[in-house]
């Protein structure tokens, strides 16, 4: 943020924070105020509702015992024991049941059996287990239960609130289980005693549901045994708005004042800035080459001095810039020179010894001449091919390409370079993991260079010992990763610093540029090379590039090693 905008933003902050001390507060009071009477509401109405379903049940267990005391019971029961069969008929419980104001009613036998049912005709005859279950209950008080009932789209379980009560006459027993289905018209009933909006669930499904409660709202439940829940849901939509209008006018109280401070900000910060961004200006384009920029913005103060600090140092800068330049120009050819010459050396001394013990044979004319011309000259060439070596990585590393980027499938990439390996040496196993759909933008060549390099130094690494060679390819939201990792000896930590270093090497015969153009290749495609692993247990190399194809990331899939 440039300063001119700081100063406008810091006038603003002095008008607004005075006017959010007093507001955040205030806010925050009403929010709890709001929330307190909101509570206090819930639970009368929680409690108002708890006190219906009580009296419900009440009602229903008075009908129920009236109508067992009833004389039209003692006379079905004694009818029923003089004549079973006629006694009692399908519609016997319908007609009891809506005298006494009930919904549910059945009339059982001492085993079980429905003899009539008012809420379902249909069952005379047969059980009824979870109804006839309540006459097994300790309590008097009605118990929920889900009971069968025929409406318009078939039959269907509902809860109710029901108790049962034994009729005896002589050796005879029934059963009268009777109470209220807890429906549309419960529900309705409710959503009036408490303003809020009430659903009847079972089986976690709302089966009722009256009046209605804006959002956002907040929930209390009245659980009715594993029958039924009654939730009461009320509305926080009153205390919302007020919030809201109190927001709205500190928000216009804020918007005004800020708008006049940051209006005087911007006239006091343009005078006092200008020669910042004069000087911000001159840095740019001494940044951008121009070396010898004059800053003539006038200041006074500590301001002045430093555009008089300014002008000095890039008068200065030009001249210094170009001896550093050349400086460091020469230093690195003198580095690389150094280090070529190291390499090239090494190789000078056997080739010498080999065409000297050549000459001194010859004029010998020592009998085994062919034999040590045969001997030497295959030192020679085997030390010409290394020269050739030191001499093409060389090349390779000074004249890099720039990389042709496409969208590849590393794991596709990945089974092609491990099928060149699909014989590898005795005793190593290599083990694939390549996560399939893990796409980068590569050049393809390039970092199936880097990749035959890694396998390469980890089969190198385990050379004469064996061990596993495992290849994964996997993906997370931003990277795709290929890890190249051996059970070899491991990289020792005071060489991790070096590794990627040119020319550095632990290898016998080794140029130590490899790893250099492996991380330089990464480099060039936004990416890196890492290292890890525990030494004296393995090196690991981890090739870390950009992802493009935007998939979440999946499971490895183990990929067989090629045949």
């Amino acid at each position: 943020m440039r300063l001119r905008a700081r100063l406008a933003l810091a006038f603003a902050l002095l008008a607004l924070v005075p006017l959010a001390v007093v507001v955040l507060p205030t806010l925050s009071r009403l929010r709890d105020t709001l929330s307190r009477e909101l509570d206090a509401r819930m639970q009368a109405a929680t409690a108002s509702a708890q006190e219906s379903l009580e009296r419900l049940a009440t009602t229903a267990r008075r009908a129920v015992e009236e109508l067992v005391e009833s004389p039209a019971m003692e006379d079905l029961a004694r009818e029923a024991r003089e004549r079973p069969t006629r006694a009692i008929q399908a519609g016997t419980a319908e007609a009891l049941m809506k005298t006494r104001g009930l919904t549910v009613l059945a009339l059982f036998d001492r085993n079980g059996t429905v003899l009539s049912s008012g809420h379902l005709p249909a069952r005379r005859g047969d059980p009824d287990p979870a109804l006839f279950g309540v006459t097994r209950e300790s309590s008097s008080k009605p118990v929920p239960v889900r009971v069968d009932v025929r409406t318009s789209s078939g039959l269907r379980q509902m809860p109710a609130l029901v108790t049962a009560r034994p009729v005896d006459y002589g050796d005879l027993r029934l059963w009268a289980v009777g109470g209220v289905l807890l429906d549309e018209g419960l529900a309705q009933h409710l959503a009036r005693l408490t303003q809020a909006q009430v659903s009847l669930i079972s089986d976690d499904v709302e089966f009722a549901q009256a009046g209605t409660a804006l959002p956002p709202t907040v929930s209390r439940e009245l659980p009715l045994g594993s029958a039924a829940t009654v939730k009461l849901i009320f509305s926080r939509s009153a205390a919302r708005e007020a919030e809201e209008g109190v927001m709205r006018a500190f928000l216009l109280l804020a918007g005004l004042g800020g708008a006049f401070a940051v209006l005087l900000g911007l006239l006091v910060s343009r005078w006092m800035t200008r020669p910042v961004e004069a000087l911000t200006e001159g840095a740019r384009r001494v940044a951008e080459g121009a070396l010898d920029v004059q800053v003539t913005a006038v200041a006074t103060g500590e301001v002045g001095e430093l555009v008089r600090t300014f002008n000095h140092m890039t008068s200065e800068m030009k001249a210094t810039t170009e001896r550093l330049v050349a400086s460091e120009r020469i230093a690195a050819w003198q580095e690389v020179a150094r280090r070529l010459a190291h390499e090239i050396k090494n190789p000078l001394t056997p080739i010498r010894m080999s065409l000297e013990t050549l000459l001194a044979a010859q004029e010998a004319r020592h009998p085994r001449f062919p034999e040590l011309f045969k001997e030497s000259a295959g030192v020679v060439l085997e030390e010409v091919d290394r020269l050739r070596r030191i001499v093409d990585e060389f090349s390779r590393f000074a004249r890099m390409p720039k990389p042709q980027l496409a969208p590849v499938d590393l794991s596709e990439l990945t089974q092609s370079v491990l099928a060149l390996y699909s014989t590898p040496p005795e005793g190593i196993r290599i083990l694939p993991a390549l996560q399939t759909g893990v796409v980068a933008r590569v050049d393809r060549d390039m970092l199936t260079q880097v990749l035959v390099n890694l396998v390469k130094n980890a089969e190198e690494a385990m050379a004469g010992k064996g061990g596993d060679l495992r290849v994964r390819v996997k993906g997370t939201d931003a990277d795709a990763v290929i890890e190249v990792e051996d059970s070899g000896p491991g990289i020792p930590a005071e060489h991790r610093a070096r590794i990627f270093e040119p020319y550095f090497t632990t290898k016998d015969g080794g140029t130590g540029l490899g790893l250099a153009i492996a991380a330089r290749i990464l480099q060039e495609h936004g990416g890196k090379l890492e290292v890890g692993g525990e030494p004296g247990q393995g090196a690991r190399f981890s090739i870390v590039l950009p992802r493009s194809d935007g998939m979440s990331p999946s499971a490895p899939i183990p990929v067989p090693k090629p045949p």
